[in-house]
């Protein structure tokens, strides 16, 4: 009798190397990029006046990261070698579902095809939009405009989406999204990709309103830029031109001052315009810090998401206090001025100097979370600033700011309306209330600060 051979193990496949784990995040990251900068320059929402800055702002960004978003990627496995499987790890769970995507769903052929119509997509859709129209590219953009361009554009990506769905089973996929690591990493892309543009709108439209401010001080024409239509180099090439050409008009000079530093001759109007322009400062520094915050995560700043707001009511109260679903609750909860009942200069000038105040406090609330500042999130708790008082110190300065405002020509109805706003954010206060409670952290801060928004009361 022959012996039987013995047992030979299956060879293990050598670890990844770091530059393969680094390309497969990088690549990860890099398609969820691609498809949010399709969305920016395609949706018909996100073409308005309002997103005019970011579209080129992020048009730059995919650009940049392209350029650097590799040895980024590669620098952070290496810094944080230790942590590169813990399941914090937003990149990680996008390279899972990738992977199993990739092999469960369609073949390596097929893959191959649907990559190559979303690259045919995204560049035909960057043409289309002018968003690379310039230099040589000029020639090829004006065909991409053709009739026939627009046609593609629609049979390439529904070409992609019945390839996919061919493949597709649905609870499996469900199954995986509803994995509570990776549902948290899409939800917090969800997260960034609604706040980030609208951050940048309004930091922009604030300090479009200061710098505005400033030339009406000084008697100049007004600061308003409208940026053009165009290539987003274009854009950024005519915004710049702009503020070259106003630049030499911001430079202030002495007698620019001497109003200033002279309280004794301050008119009425002259304190309104200094509360006015404070106004805009105050959310200057709050939108541009939430911008930060939304755009800055990263395990160096140790600000990665812990988790998201998991149910939909709390998304639903959230999503209500801003654009374009503010509008709805604006039409059902209106707040139109009736006649004024307080027109007394003083008392008004009064009012809007308390206003201000908590609008500061307000903003000091964004601010005392560091690079941790995000809505629907948990990225870190803060006991800073007016977070050592109570736990929800940003929605009772601006509920009582906004009675405030109101007060002079307030009327039954107008107040019942703002009690049922002011409501809706006590909503926000309760669901964030139930989403953070669930981390320990979060708990030792509610025994060290028990208050929710009066200390001593509630």
């Amino acid at each position: 009798m022959s012996e039987t051979p013995p047992y030979t193990p299956p060879a293990r496949r050598p670890p990844p190397t770091i530059w393969q784990r680094t390309t497969y995040r990088w690549t990860a990251i890099t398609a969820v990029m691609a498809a949010l900068l399709l969305l920016y320059t395609q949706h018909p929402y996100y073409l308005g006046q309002q997103f005019a800055p970011w579209r080129p702002l992020y048009t730059a960004a995919f650009v940049g990261w392209l350029a650097i978003g590799l040895f980024y990627v590669k620098a952070t496995l290496q810094k944080f070698k230790g942590l590169r499987y813990a399941m914090r790890d937003g990149g990680l769970h996008l390279l899972i579902l990738a992977k199993r995507s990739y092999r469960d769903v369609l073949s390596a052929l097929e893959w191959r095809i649907v990559g190559g119509l979303v690259v045919a997509t995204l560049l035909l859709a960057l043409l289309r939009s002018d968003s690379l129209g310039v230099g040589p590219l000029r020639r090829l953009a004006q065909l991409a405009r053709h009739e026939a361009g627009g046609v593609a554009q629609f049979l390439l990506p529904l070409s992609a989406v019945i390839l996919v769905a061919r493949g597709l089973r649905p609870r499996e996929a469900w199954r995986r999204i509803k994995n509570p690591r990776v549902r948290t990493t899409v939800l917090a892309i969800a997260v960034k990709g609604f706040f980030t543009p609208l951050m940048t709108g309004f930091f922009s439209g604030h300090a479009n309103a200061i710098a505005d401010a400033w030339m009406r001080h000084k008697n100049l024409p007004p600061f308003k830029f409208t940026v053009p239509k165009g290539p987003a180099w274009e854009q950024a090439a005519a915004w710049w031109g702009y503020v070259k050409q106003r630049l030499p008009d911001f430079v202030p000079h002495a007698s620019d001052f001497s109003g200033l530093l002279s309280p004794s001759t301050w008119t009425h109007a002259d304190m309104n315009w200094g509360l006015g322009l404070a106004y805009d400062v105050v959310f200057f520094v709050d939108c541009g810090w939430a911008l930060i915050g939304y755009a800055s995560e990263s395990r160096w700043l140790g600000n990665k998401t812990r988790s998201v707001e998991p149910t939909g009511f709390g998304w639903v109260v959230c999503l209500a206090c801003y654009p374009p679903y503010n509008n709805v609750l604006g039409t059902y909860l209106p707040l139109e001025s009736g006649v004024a009942r307080i027109t007394n200069p003083t008392t008004l000038l009064y009012i809007r100097l308390a206003t201000v105040l908590l609008f500061t406090i307000y903003s000091t609330a964004t601010v005392a979370f560091g690079f941790k500042f995000s809505n629907l999130t948990n990225r870190g708790i803060t006991s800073r600033g007016p977070y050592r008082f109570v736990r929800h110190p940003a929605y009772l300065c601006k509920c009582t700011a906004w009675w405030l405002e109101h007060i002079p020509t307030i009327t039954l109805t107008k107040a019942f309306f703002l009690t049922l706003l002011c409501g809706v954010y006590a909503l926000r206060a309760w669901t964030e209330e139930r989403h953070l409670s669930k981390d320990p952290e979060y708990l030792a801060y509610k025994r060290k600060v028990p208050w929710i928004l009066i200390p001593g009361v509630y």
